[in-house]
């Protein structure tokens, strides 16, 4: 397995000496597991902006995931740059996701892509890499995961593959299983607030959340500061 790519340095403004580069073993400092946040497929973001904003400011977060839903070029590059400045501004990474996302990345100023489909990674890292972030969603198959992280992907996504999350238990023992062996950064993902403990403590670089956050009962901005709470905890050291 490769070592991941100094692009990957970028992810929240992190510099060449941080723990994203490669997986500190058993004799270092432990890595900080940071928060990635999955926003919905959005055909519109003038509404979403302010809690998007919101939700930057409460947290340690990483990077953003700003799902677009179809349209053409210029309403999607319209759409995605005042949440990619936001984001951008508050330090995390953002990088697009949907269908065709890959052609508007450099106009809208993203940092990099997030993929769902295997068959487009070679290309896309071929293309954006080094300079930008090539993340991937990968399915359940450990085989597939493996073979995205020998395509050079920078940070691979365990539990969200499709429109709806995988098991907890499921999600946490592939991060597990990942982390322990190899060296390109994972986030786990977090169908819940009290999800984010177990993921963390699996060794997980990034916790991804989505309608955990968005939806939140106390709002968006509560949800990532649950969440860090719970990163807290589940990196706390064992007694």
């Amino acid at each position: 397995m490769s070592a991941p790519r100094p692009a990957f340095a970028t992810l929240g403004r992190e510099t060449a000496s941080t723990p994203f580069l490669v997986r500190p073993s058993a004799m270092t400092i432990p890595h900080r597991t940071r928060l990635m946040l999955v926003t919905p497929e959005l055909a519109e973001t003038e509404a979403f902006a302010p809690v998007f904003a919101a939700a930057l400011a409460a947290g340690d977060v990483a990077a953003v995931v700003i799902r677009l839903a179809a349209a053409d070029d210029r309403t999607r590059i319209a759409r995605a740059k005042p949440l990619i400045a936001t984001a951008q501004e508050a330090g995390a990474a953002a990088l697009l996701a949907g269908e065709g996302v890959e052609d508007i990345i450099g106009k809208a100023g993203a940092d990099g892509v997030h993929l769902v489909s295997a068959t487009l990674l070679p290309d896309m890292v071929e293309r954006f890499s080094p300079e930008k972030i090539v993340g991937f969603a990968t399915t359940r198959s450990r085989d597939a995961a493996m073979e995205a992280g020998e395509a050079g992907v920078d940070y691979l996504l365990i539990g969200l593959d499709g429109a709806e999350p995988w098991d907890a238990d499921t999600i946490r023992d592939r991060t597990e299983w990942w982390a322990e062996i190899f060296e390109v950064p994972c986030a786990g993902f977090a169908a819940t607030i009290d999800d984010v403990a177990a993921i963390a403590a699996a060794g997980a670089e990034f916790v991804a959340l989505g309608d955990a956050v968005w939806r939140h009962e106390d709002g968006p901005a509560a949800g990532v500061a649950a969440a860090g709470a719970q990163i807290s905890l589940g990196r706390a050291p064992t007694p």
